[in-house]
């Protein structure tokens, strides 16, 4: 007589198994905010960020407004704290990032997307600056606009843009002034003062603005300055998600903006 032998999973291995489950559907909800890890270590040093933050509820949740840990070279967070994207503007956040360890180059207040990748850096400490500190680094921003216009304005236009764009008495090359507080007023639905009967931004139409053509592959022939080759030196690893952010923010404008 042949005997069967059936397999029932022990109550502890099985209780196990769905918590692990229920951990991994979790993750995927940006909603909370919550401390992914990678790589951790039991002494692993801690950073601290206070600031009183708004525009966070402007993004979407292809996105997120992080505290993140980032290796050299390296454009996914080894570790990551996200704000919720419903935080309310005005909203005084202390944001704790714990178990950074000693591979951990910088961390950074920045946009990141759903794969834990870096799109924008808002704010940034460097960590071998704190090699030897055991307390607590402090990270006290002051009051900042995180929207999807700050984070362009901090990220982008302050970073690559205003050397050209920003002098003169803030006029700047083409007539264009990209700096703090006159951007948006200077690009979209603007027409270019340069390119004859382009748009610089035509809202709710990022392959129809000129701002996209100028970053995209082949940009470099519209104008006499080479403006993908001024993206590409200021982002090096992150030169594509830096251009679907642009986009993204262009299609999501409306006329009346």
């Amino acid at each position: 007589m042949t005997h069967r032998t059936s397999y029932i999973p022990h109550r502890t291995s099985l209780f196990a198994f769905v918590s692990l489950l229920a951990l991994l559907f979790a993750a995927c909800d940006s909603g909370d905010i919550e401390e992914q890890t990678l790589a951790t270590t039991d002494n692993g040093r801690t950073v601290k960020l206070t600031a009183v933050l708004s525009g966070i509820d402007s993004w979407d949740r292809k996105y997120s407004v992080s505290l993140a840990g980032f290796t050299a070279g390296d454009n996914y967070a080894q570790v990551v704290r996200a704000l919720p994207n419903t935080t309310a503007d005005g909203t005084a956040v202390e944001l704790v990032l714990s178990n950074i360890g000693n591979n951990i180059n910088t961390v950074e207040l920045a946009i990141t997307n759903r794969l834990r990748e870096r799109i924008i850096t808002l704010a940034s400490v460097n960590m071998e600056d704190f090699a030897e500190q055991k307390d607590t680094i402090r990270m006290d921003l002051g009051v900042m606009d995180v929207s999807r216009m700050g984070a362009l304005q901090f990220g982008l236009f302050d970073r690559a843009c205003i050397q050209c764009h920003g002098g003169n008495g803030g006029a700047g090359a083409a007539k264009l002034n990209l700096t703090a507080g006159h951007s948006f007023a200077n690009l979209v639905d603007v027409p270019s003062t340069r390119k004859e009967g382009a748009v610089r931004v035509v809202s709710g139409n990022s392959q129809a603005s000129l701002l996209h053509q100028l970053v995209s592959e082949g940009g470099e022939n519209l104008l006499h300055v080479n403006h993908t080759e001024i993206l590409s030196n200021q982002f090096r690893e992150n030169l594509n998600e830096v251009r679907q952010l642009i986009d993204d923010w262009i299609a999501d404008l409306k006329g009346d903006d």
